[in-house]
């Protein structure tokens, strides 16, 4: 009984919303990382924007020490101990498994 309560909920899935919101994601993503390209060249600064997808803080351990970083530099939202606990934290993540130096910047 529950398959058929979950395959039928499968069923009335919008492909084309999720599509629409998959591609906004995917455009904003591109324009975000071409902004960060604009003031890494203003401010003269040497690095690489690399746009992965997958779990987060995975990716970003793995692919700085695939590109041989030198620093992962980070923001933090802050959130409180208990919705961290729950929901997890990508620069605890980072902190505990990269073997790349981390900067984590709390804003």
């Amino acid at each position: 009984m529950t398959m058929g309560v979950l395959f039928s909920s499968f069923q009335s899935l919008n492909l084309q919303a999720i599509e629409k919101a998959f591609q906004k994601e995917t455009n904003d993503a591109v324009k975000l990382c071409s902004q960060l390209e604009e003031l890494l060249k203003k401010y003269e600064i040497e690095g690489k924007v690399i746009r992965v997808q997958g779990d987060p803080g995975h990716k970003i351990v793995t692919t700085a020490e695939e590109c041989k970083a030198s620093l992962i530099v980070l923001g933090s939202r802050g959130l409180g101990a208990i919705r961290r606990t729950i929901l997890g934290s990508v620069s605890d993540y980072i902190l505990h498994h990269s073997t790349v130096p981390v900067l984590v910047y709390r804003g």
